[in-house]
């Protein structure tokens, strides 16, 4: 597309909606009808076309509030607002253009829009086959040799991006367990040793290659296009001798260290970088990682500071955005955070990096889940899915599942079994994978992510999440050590062992300025000392909780989702010290604000505290009040209370369905039996018999986990 003198590259999808609206200038488009001819299929959809309007606006130099070209109209759709003059453009132009995108070449001005396509024709996009290049395979004997393949691999996918569409390597482990005929084609490397040299093997489906390598120095650009012209049918060309940037053989040794060992062992290589390249970005934005993930954040941010990305690539630029936005997460900065993060995804579009923009779309997500933005978490959840498959949810969706809101052991929601089952196959693949290769992180990334999958039995997540903790003490990566101990700490409140959960909890040292992270370790410490209350009738452990959930509440920075969670927990802990009318004050707020803030499953549980409240109080009409079967008939003790109200006001057909619902449920054989007990006391006491079924608070024990 060309405005005056400039010349903008448009992805094939914005320039098909760019050619739907000049096809149809001055008429209301509905969304619906934008996503219906130009996103068939998908779940991203919605996020998609407004992703593409945004970049679109953009490219075109237009603002949203005040219009040249789109105009959105709310609750309507969008209107292209400028007048369009179509022309036939010389047949050698057009042939170029199509070969280019397949679409039009576009000229705009102020008012007037040239375009040569054919009138609502549907515009294809080139595809461009996918390729997945597999990590080298270092048959040399010498582990130190790896990093070569790093620096290979990278050269290697610059120029291969350009005509492949590149597969994310994280996706390896998943990809290599379909069928054979559905594996997409692969770039296989391997080097061995040959007389004091190095053989290097490439094979690309059916073409070979073999290039003898005199030393493993920084010699991996001319290798790799030595290697692309054999895999081409090419005579290789190697007129012009390539001086590469000092320093990038520490660099990529650095990226070796990092994967698989951790920042402790990387950073020297970063630091070796800067020595002989002291401007070297990519070793310069490592370190900064490396900083706060170390624990150190005035390092960090001066780091960040430092990095001028002006004149950096997109790829570089996402990056920056990405480690930026996410140190500003953990920071508790989510305004400034969310910013960096749509900064990554557009960068990353330009890249058109899949695995790049699906991590712009998780730290979305993530800042999202922080801000109670449910339907911007969504969206971006779902277009990250449309990117990397159900690995989005592996690592990212299972540490949704832990609602420190929920009485943890409800498990996920039911829209996400689906999700978690799949998540559960492809991190199962992805452990044995890394087993065999020598990436220890993303092992215990995999570890850790299958150990909080809600559909793993007991007896395999403990070992997992065990076995990462013991990976990444030894990386000096402190940030996800902290989020593995706070895990583990949540885990063991889940099987009702408080004593062991503070263990872990106690293990974590954090900087006072990741408030979020300290307000999290806060609330799991309460709910540690409320469990051994709960479960033991340890006065001393509810009263330590009370106290600690009381600094939450009084704290005026804390987050409102910890208030609310807060405010339920402490009302449980009111109502084993028999003080109903405490603990129907705070339920009753904690209610309010789990419905103002759209928090549906928390409120389930703020709903059935009620109505067990009530049948304390005799007022079975004012639980049945709250029961709503239809929304909740998969939750144990909504359905178990529901069954008790309707058995006091002999309503036989209520009762009857509640009872028939929860039969269905796993692990509902307690609560059916206690029901049973209940109806045969029937004219004895009916207040004495209810407190002693199960509590709101016994909810751990009615887990949708797998138990075995």
């Amino acid at each position: 597309m060309y405005q005056q003198q400039e010349r903008y590259s448009l992805r094939p999808k914005v320039l098909q909606l760019l050619a739907y609206f000049l096809a149809n200038p001055h008429q209301v488009i509905k969304r619906e009808s934008l996503l219906s001819d130009l996103w068939q299929h998908g779940e991203y959809r919605e996020a998609a076309l407004t992703q593409s309007i945004n970049e679109l606006r953009q490219a075109l130099g237009d603002n949203a509030q005040h219009p040249t070209y789109i105009r959105t109209l709310p609750q309507q759709g969008y209107q292209w607002i400028c007048d369009v003059k179509a022309q036939k453009c010389a047949k050698k132009q057009l042939r170029l253009v199509l070969a280019i995108c397949g679409a039009t070449a576009i000229t705009v001005g102020t008012s007037i829009v040239t375009s040569a396509f054919l009138e609502r024709a549907e515009v294809q996009e080139v595809q461009k086959s996918a390729l997945l290049i597999l990590p080298l395979r270092n048959e040399t004997g010498v582990q130190a040799n790896a990093w070569w393949g790093y620096a290979l691999e990278s050269v290697l996918k610059e120029h291969l991006q350009h005509t492949h569409r590149l597969l994310p390597k994280s996706q390896t482990p998943e990809l290599l367990t379909l069928p054979t005929e559905e594996q997409p084609s692969q770039l296989r490397l391997t080097l061995k040793p040959m007389q004091q040299r190095f053989l290097l093997q490439a094979r690309l489906d059916s073409r070979h290659a073999e290039v003898v390598v005199e030393h493993l120095d920084q010699n991996f650009t001319e290798i790799a296009q030595q290697l692309l012209f054999m895999l081409q049918g090419q005579v290789t060309r190697l007129d012009n001798h390539i001086d590469p940037s000092p320093g990038l053989a520490d660099y990529y040794r650095g990226l070796q260290a990092l994967n698989e060992f951790g920042p402790q062992l990387a950073k020297p290589y970063f630091e070796a970088a800067l020595v002989l390249a002291p401007h070297h970005l990519p070793s310069q934005l490592e370190l900064a990682q490396i900083a706060w993930h170390q624990g150190d954040i005035s390092q960090a941010r001066a780091r960040f500071a430092a990095l001028d990305i002006t004149h950096a690539s997109a790829v570089l630029q996402a990056r920056y955005y990405l480690y930026l936005g996410a140190f500003q997460k953990a920071l508790g900065e989510f305004s400034q955070a969310k910013k960096n993060a749509q900064s990554a995804l557009i960068l990353a579009q330009q890249s058109q990096q899949i695995e790049l923009i699906a991590s712009a779309y998780q730290l979305r997500a993530d800042i999202a889940w922080h801000l109670l933005q449910w339907q911007d978490y969504t969206m971006a959840m779902n277009a990250a899915y449309a990117l990397v498959g159900s690995r989005s949810f592996a690592y990212s969706e299972a540490q949704r599942s832990f609602y420190l809101a929920n009485p943890p052991a409800a498990g996920p929601q039911g829209k996400n079994l689906l999700n978690l089952a799949q998540s559960k196959k492809v991190l199962s693949h992805a452990i044995e994978y890394y087993r065999q290769s020598k990436d220890k992180i993303d092992l215990a990334k995999s570890l850790f992510a299958y150990g909080q999958n809600y559909l793993v039995p007991v007896s395999e997540s403990e070992k997992s999440l065990l076995e990462a903790l013991q990976i990444i003490s030894d990386s000096g990566n402190f940030h996800l050590k902290t989020q593995v101990l706070t895990y583990l700490g949540f885990y063991y409140i889940q099987l009702h062992k408080g004593e062991k959960a503070l263990y872990y909890l106690n293990q974590v040292e954090l900087n006072e300025q990741f408030n979020s992270a300290i307000e999290q370790l806060n609330l799991l410490k309460a709910m540690a000392f409320m469990d051994i209350g709960l479960t033991h009738s340890d006065m001393d452990a509810t009263q330590a909780a009370q106290r600690q959930f009381s600094v939450l509440l009084a704290a005026p920075d804390t987050s409102v989702m910890t208030r609310t969670n807060a405010t339920l927990l402490l009302a449980w802990t009111w109502l084993k010290l028999d003080n109903l009318d405490k603990a129907q004050t705070l339920t009753e707020r904690a209610l309010a604000d789990y419905q103002r803030f759209s928090i549906s499953e928390a409120a389930t549980y703020a709903a059935y505290t009620q109505m067990y409240i009530h049948l304390l109080r005799g007022q079975p009409e004012r639980a049945i009040s709250l029961v709503d079967l239809d929304k909740n008939k998969d939750v144990h003790l909504m359905l178990f209370y529901s069954s008790i109200a309707a058995h006091m006001t002999q309503n036989k057909a209520l009762e009857q369905r509640s009872t028939e619902l929860l039969s269905v449920l796993k692990n509902s054989a307690p609560l059916l039996q206690q029901l049973d007990e209940y109806k045969q006391q029937a004219g004895h006491n009916h207040i004495k018999h209810i407190m002693l079924l199960d509590a709101p608070y016994s909810v751990y024990c009615q887990s949708k986990w797998v138990l075995e």
